[in-house]
């Protein structure tokens, strides 16, 4: 897809605490690359206002470029997605796996290369989206990138959302050890194309891209640009049983209380709460749709 279709503004949204203050640097960083290149661009502070109240700025941005972690990249779709605007991410939150996933560079080299993209525009690289609708707030839909849990992951999401945000990426493996003895299995149902699955589980996910928690690969058959997404669920009621094969669920490796499968769409059914991209979205059932090309990134 070509990229500029859009007049407007650069718009850079960050956060100035986030990565211990790597965003605000990252931030002031970009902003001396645009201004030597004549760009005219805006710095959005979500200390100052939040995502959502910069949502129709977002809209009507040349390009944006998000400078934080998951949660922020997260809540700054939600308003792009569907357009043809071109995303840059520069990573500076705690996890970060969505730019794991497409970015094969470190943060420096990340902003060396949307700077590049903005002196020589290049193609844009189609990124699938995930949009959620759930039962309990019938007619709003939710987007995400990167992974869909519901019961225990969700659980760990938000332990690990409550610990000190300098731990970074450990943050996530202190809260599964945290959470492991609370584990319990939780009766769920997936109906897909080809999948009828009704039964007690003990993590479940549905995700778009290959690991979660800061690195954790999951998933190791999800691809944001193929359609698809992948489901991974361990089975079973009790964790004794299931705990011996915790190195292979953590690698995404094939084990006896796996179920996976490649979905466009899927009805879950849960009493659970659900997060995405570690942000919490919902409780209870829900649809998924993989949306083809829902973003356009600067890679």
């Amino acid at each position: 897809m070509s990229s500029f279709v859009h007049a407007g503004k650069i718009r850079v949204i960050f956060h100035p605490a986030s990565g211990r203050g790597r965003g605000m640097r990252r931030a002031q960083q970009l902003a001396q690359g645009l201004s030597a290149l004549g760009l005219d661009h805006e710095l959005l502070d979500t200390s100052v206002n939040s995502v959502e109240q910069v949502g129709n700025q977002l809209k009507a941005s040349r390009a944006i470029v998000i400078i934080g972690g998951d949660g922020l990249v997260h809540h700054s779709i939600q308003h792009i997605v569907g357009t043809t605007i071109p995303i840059g991410i520069i990573p500076a939150g705690s996890g970060n796996d969505f730019w794991r996933m497409t970015i094969d560079s470190n943060a420096e080299e990340s902003l060396a290369k949307v700077l590049e993209f903005f002196q020589n525009p290049t193609a844009t690289t189609p990124i699938d989206v995930l949009e959620l609708r759930f039962d309990q707030t019938s007619g709003v839909h939710r987007y995400a990138l990167g992974a869909v849990s519901w019961g225990f992951e969700a659980t760990v999401n938000a332990k690990a959302n409550a610990l000190p945000r300098q731990l970074g990426a450990l943050r996530y493996i202190a809260g599964l050890v945290l959470c492991l003895l609370q584990l319990r299995g939780y009766r769920s149902e997936v109906r897909a194309d080809g999948l009828e699955f009704s039964g007690s589980v003990l993590a479940a996910s549905l995700a778009n891209i290959k690991s979660l928690g800061g690195g954790i690969r999951l998933f190791p058959h999800a691809d944001f640009s193929d359609g698809f997404a992948e489901l991974a669920m361990v089975r079973g009621p009790r964790i004794l049983r299931v705990l011996p094969h915790l190195a292979k669920i953590l690698t995404g490796a094939p084990h006896p209380w796996k179920v996976s499968a490649q979905l466009k769409q899927a009805r879950v059914e849960t009493s659970q709460q659900s997060y995405a991209d570690g942000e919490l979205v919902g409780q209870g059932p829900f649809e998924l749709a993989v949306i083809p090309a829902g973003i356009q990134l600067i890679s």
